[in-house]
């Protein structure tokens, strides 16, 4: 048959009971039941869906495309400044600093310097002993008003989780710190609910899912005690997830988490919310001293993320074990990330994964499966207070 009419040729029309069909031939007499995949007792998925199977869900409420996102050394302050500048002469676009230990006011300029941060989002994640994000902040801001910026065009977050850092959770202080970033900041965000504790792998997802969500409500709850309305809440709230080795169960996780979100929100009365913002990052656990290992892992990695909907995504270097990180490293986990969003063109798409009949049957799933668990929780008194998950 010549090119073109085999390019106009019509598909044979085939429904599901052909298919089941020549697997169960292929199978040589083995139950069809063992193609299907139970993920855990509330989760089973069969090989294959086909469209009057499947009640298509809307596609993802979220601008298309994400940030690349980039982790920043340690070292000195001018070790850690040239990390910065080189990861943004390579592309990153959202930079995140981990700090060891405080800086004082002149620091924060050290660190900062020659950054342009009305074109970038900064993120700060506090790794000391007796951490105070108000403190870190307040220095920040002084920094951002000597440099001449306008408040209101800065991008970021400081990592302030308060009922993981603290056992008695300094909320007074937060929520003086949300009024002024509501006032002053609207892009800032400065409480997070950090899910990478309650990531066990794909058989425990559904819980993962359940414990961000009560983690969330409690933050708004708390926050609405103390005088805070939970719009403004939420808009200065972002949820952070680890990405592992289940390709389609973290596609599905961070889609679903879009989906219960709402729904927590309309609990506490808010039906229009901007979307919620959701940072991914890759499981170094499941890195090795193997590179070109690592780059595998990592691309699929990055793949679930963007295709689940990230807004910001930070590779581990490809160096991975227990191998200081190099600039090579860094740039390889950058990289995947522009081939990603230049070759694959998957910035384009607000949900890429819209349309595939086996994810929106698994993300359903997971929606149904978490939100059991989450009902579980606000039973016994919600985060703060439940002991069965």
């Amino acid at each position: 048959m010549p090119a073109a009419d085999l390019a106009r040729a019509p598909f044979p029309d085939y429904d599901k009971a052909d298919w089941l069909q020549r697997a169960s031939k292929e199978l040589k007499g083995r139950d069809l039941d063992t193609l299907d995949w139970e993920i855990n007792e509330r989760i089973r998925l069969a090989p294959f869906y086909t469209r009057p199977e499947v009640v298509a869900l809307p596609p993802l409420d979220r601008p298309a495309g994400w940030q690349v996102g980039a982790y920043i050394d340690s070292g000195s302050n001018e070790e850690v400044n040239a990390s910065a500048l080189h990861a943004l002469n390579q592309g990153a676009e959202a930079l995140l600093f981990r700090l060891f230990r405080r800086p004082s006011a002149e620091e924060v300029g050290e660190l900062l310097q020659d950054i342009r941060l009305d074109f970038i989002s900064l993120h700060c994640a506090l790794r000391y002993p007796g951490q105070d994000p108000a403190e870190l902040f307040r220095d920040l801001v002084k920094y951002l008003r000597r440099e001449g910026y306008d408040l209101a065009t800065i991008h970021g977050s400081v990592d302030f989780d308060p009922l993981l850092d603290w056992s008695e959770p300094p909320f007074p202080p937060l929520i003086r710190l949300l009024g002024f970033v509501h006032q002053w900041m609207p892009q800032f965000r400065v409480l997070q609910v950090n899910a990478a504790g309650f990531n066990n792998g794909p058989s425990l997802a559904d819980a993962e899912l359940a414990l961000a969500l009560a983690k969330g409500a409690e933050y708004l709850q708390q926050m609405r005690e103390r005088g805070a309305e939970p719009p403004v809440v939420n808009q200065h709230l972002q949820f952070a997830f680890t990405v592992g080795s289940s390709y389609y169960v973290d596609i599905a996780k961070l889609r679903a988490f879009r989906i219960l979100w709402a729904n927590v929100l309309k609990g506490f009365g808010i039906e229009d919310a901007p979307p919620v913002l959701i940072a991914a990052h890759s499981d170094v656990a499941t890195l090795s001293a193997d590179r070109d290992q690592n780059l595998l892992y990592l691309t699929t990695q990055a793949l679930s993320a963007v295709t689940g909907g990230a807004d910001q995504l930070f590779l581990a270097p490809a160096d991975g074990g227990d191998t200081p990180p190099t600039p090579l490293g860094h740039r390889l986990a950058i990289n995947i990330q522009h081939l990603l969003k230049l070759e694959a063109g998957l910035n384009q798409y607000a949900d890429p994964a819209a349309g595939s009949y086996y994810l929106d049957t698994l993300t359903a799933q997971l929606v149904d499966a978490a939100w059991d668990r989450f009902r579980t929780i606000e039973a016994q008194g919600g985060f703060a207070e439940a002991t069965d998950f």
